[in-house]
């Protein structure tokens, strides 16, 4: 003991400092020592691995800039060849001067020309290369933000209803002429107590029919259900409209609104344009693209693939690839037509047929009736609705 004791004390001293008084025992101390050898191991191994893989990739810039010195060099080594060539041919020029003097200004008049040319190309393509490196920044600003965030343009509702008259299937909003509200903007009407509007379920859609004051504003119920009426304090959203500022949106594809085969592009375009809203990019009439997205548009909207052999067909095709293409770098959203109009709380209008020799069957598809009778027009529909006094205005 008296030989053991000091060795056993130093022994503590120097291994179990890591360890509490109660487990500096020579078991606890060999297995502490154990896992930090391997862990010290296992950092090595992780060191000399990065190590390795960081002089191969230097090694792999070494000789990618070795090349890229012999090309320069090879490319410097021509041009001086070249100069000396031409150096010898103005020394050959330069003696015939004195005989052939009309003939070298007409072809410094040449050569001035192909100057003038040649600097208006070069200038077009320093022009070109500027919107480009422009377009490609803002792509690398949208690709730093790394994976999508939430939709700023979805969560919160733009306002809310704040009087409802059932009888005359209106309503009252809270935005006005001061939210830069103007009437024919729709709203989709969400439950009230849910913070994200487009996550809440749908309850129906208004259109606004008259601006009363900064914030307030008169609305048609365009579509409710019986069973869940609209209420004060419901929430509303549109796709289009924002508040403040405007919103832009792609149109790709045949667009029929309507189901009659006819392009609705330009009824889009003014649904669009009447909630406030900016097209940054659609096809013409003849197919083809006109403007392009940008990384602050909101959706891109699609309607049908063209598939048809005419011109424009092809056209239309050609644009989809490019819009989609480009919704695809700058990070846009896609929707469907009818889903955007959905959302929008936009109501297609109830479609004519032209009859005629070329009539079909399939435009009077029938139509099925169901186990509920309609209601005589005096008798309220739903469930019981409150009657609610008309407002002054």
């Amino acid at each position: 003991m008296e030989t053991l004791s000091p060795e056993f004390e130093n022994d503590q001293k120097r291994y179990g400092q890591g360890l509490e008084e109660a487990n500096r025992h020579y078991k606890q101390m060999l297995e502490y020592l154990a896992t930090e050898n391997r862990t010290l191991a296992k950092n090595e191994a992780t060191a000399k691995q990065q190590s390795r893989e960081m002089k191969e990739a230097l090694t792999a810039i070494e000789q990618q800039k070795e090349a890229q010195i012999k090309e320069c060099q090879g490319n410097l080594d021509k041009a001086k060849s070249d100069l000396a060539a031409e150096r010898v041919k103005f020394e050959e020029d330069r003696k015939k001067m004195a005989a052939e003097q009309e003939k070298m200004k007409a072809d410094l008049a040449k050569r001035q020309a192909a100057l003038d040319e040649s600097t208006a190309k070069s200038n077009a393509e320093i022009t070109q290369l500027k919107n480009t490196v422009s377009s490609r920044e803002q792509d690398i600003d949208k690709l730093k933000e790394g994976l999508p965030s939430a939709d700023v343009f979805a969560q919160p509702a733009d306002g809310r209803i704040t009087w409802v008259d059932q009888k005359e299937m209106k309503v009252w909003i809270d935005l006005g002429s001061a939210d830069g509200l103007r009437p024919q903007v729709t709203f989709s009407v969400a439950e009230s107590g849910t913070a994200d509007a487009e996550a809440a379920k749908k309850k129906g859609s208004i259109e606004v029919i008259r601006v009363l004051d900064a914030h307030m504003a008169e609305a048609q119920i365009t579509s409710d259900d019986a069973k869940k009426p609209l209420m004060p304090g419901d929430r509303i959203y549109s796709q289009v409209w924002d508040r403040g500022r405007q919103v832009g949106f792609g149109i790709a594809g045949f667009i029929d609104i309507d189901k009659d085969k006819r392009s609705d592009l330009q009824q889009l375009k003014d649904i669009i344009a009447a909630n406030n809203g900016r097209v940054d990019a659609a096809p013409d009439k003849s197919g083809q693209q006109v403007g392009k997205l940008r990384v602050d548009t909101r959706y891109l909207v699609l309607g049908k693939y063209p598939d048809g052999t005419m011109p424009v067909d092809g056209e239309l095709r050609k644009s989809w690839v490019q819009l989609g293409d480009e919704a695809q770098r700058l990070g846009v959203q896609t929707i469907g037509l009818e889903e955007f109009l959905k959302l929008m709380g936009w109501r297609v209008d109830t479609r004519t047929v032209n009859l005629g020799a070329g009539s079909r069957s399939e435009d009077f598809p029938p139509k099925k009736v169901g186990d509920v009778l309609p209601q005589p027009p005096t008798q309220p529909t739903g469930i019981f609705k409150p009657r609610l006094p008309k407002v002054s205005y």
